[in-house]
């Protein structure tokens, strides 16, 4: 570890220990007020936590900061709040198929990306545990302990990690890990979050019941070749196959205020964008006459305005983008999506004050 390193490490002050045993403890950035997750590391590959602090993986945790010494690994990441697939099933819960696939689904994206690395990263630890289920529903994918980059030259898994149940059998010395390794364990999860049990103790049935086999079959080259063709073969267990791909549609492009499909907020949304066009409408300047100047200044002023909306109610995640998703406490989020705001509505005035003096609407008077 650097002078450097240790020195950035030192800004992050221990508030809560999470995991003695596995050394993770919640962390608090002493400067920005962010918290984050810290772990100590024994068992890791460098090189992919490397590519994933400057390559962020949606679905994972960000990385903010890595430093390795005497064989351990320090990572400051984002701390993602929800609960894990297992707390959930530990509780006596268990999903219905649809649920189950859309899960799962959500889980192959992720891994599609992980995979679509140069050299290709496998997770290698897939289990419930290792999922989050936040808020909102979505997932995140967690600890990549186990996981390495594709080596071609490697014919066998020469450390054994994995988890009993999850862990496909090339992982215990009887081949190279590849990309049907994670295809096994989300074969197993995908039967578990179903059954409530692994597929050697009770196997689904039904067109579920024949992927979850596919993908743990003993041989991996009986397995699904990639996460893609999984994915297609998922969308014929839906009961309403376009129901996912037009969901996700709507949910990432339905404006702030129509996401939820409550009917009372939806009402509120239609007069607040309502009575902002009625004002951008209505916007008149003493010093421009009527006519196409005020009509540009007002198509200005209603395209703000809009951006400011949009950004204040996160439309398209972008607080997730900027980094403002991360801010734990409620009053500094606030004052970063107001001072952001409060950026736009000064860019808005320069550009409004600069188009009026390009055509000669306005002038400064002595």
């Amino acid at each position: 570890m650097t002078t450097t390193d240790a020195c950035i490490l030192s800004c992050y002050q221990e508030i809560a220990v999470l995991n003695v045993q596995h050394g993770i403890t919640l962390v608090q950035h002493t400067a920005t007020g962010i918290v984050y997750v810290k772990k100590i590391l024994e068992t890791y590959n460098a090189d992919v936590y490397r590519y994933l602090q400057q390559h962020h993986v949606k679905g994972t945790p960000e990385i903010v900061e890595i430093a390795e010494q005497n064989g351990r690994l320090t990572v400051i990441e984002e701390y993602i709040s929800g609960q894990t697939l297992r707390t959930i099933l530990d509780n006596g819960n268990i999903f219905t198929e649809d649920t189950a696939v859309t899960i799962v689904e959500e889980l192959c994206r992720i891994l599609m990306e992980l995979h679509s690395a140069d050299p290709p990263i496998l997770h290698r630890d897939i289990k419930p545990s290792n999922i989050i289920r936040t808020a909102d529903g979505s997932i995140r994918l967690l600890d990549m302990n186990a996981a390495r980059q594709v080596n071609p030259q490697k014919k066998e898994d020469t450390q054994l990690i994995g988890t009993v149940g999850y862990a496909a059998p090339e992982q215990y010395g009887f081949g190279a890990s590849s990309v049907q390794t994670d295809i096994y364990a989300v074969g197993v999860l995908l039967n578990e979050l179903v059954t409530g049990t692994l597929p050697k103790e009770k196997m689904t049935r039904g067109k579920l019941g024949k992927i979850v086999k596919k993908c743990t079959r003993i041989d991996p080259k009986d397995r699904y070749r990639s996460v893609k063709e999984l994915l297609s073969a998922l969308a014929s267990c839906r009961s309403h196959p376009d129901d996912y791909e037009s969901n996700i549609y709507r949910n990432n492009f339905m404006i702030p205020g129509f996401r939820s499909k409550k009917p009372v907020n939806m009402l509120i949304a239609i007069f607040i964008y309502a009575f902002a066009f009625y004002v951008c409408k209505d916007f008149t300047a003493e010093s421009i006459a009527p006519g196409i100047e005020t009509w540009i200044e007002r198509i200005i002023l209603f395209f703000f305005t809009l951006l400011m909306m949009l950004f204040t109610g996160n439309y398209l995640d972008i607080w997730s983008f900027m980094g403002i998703s991360r801010i734990r406490n409620a009053w500094l989020r606030f004052l970063a999506v107001l001072a952001f705001d409060a950026l736009l509505a000064a860019i808005m005035l320069v550009i409004m004050i600069f188009a009026a003096l390009i055509m000669g609407a306005y002038h400064f008077v002595s």
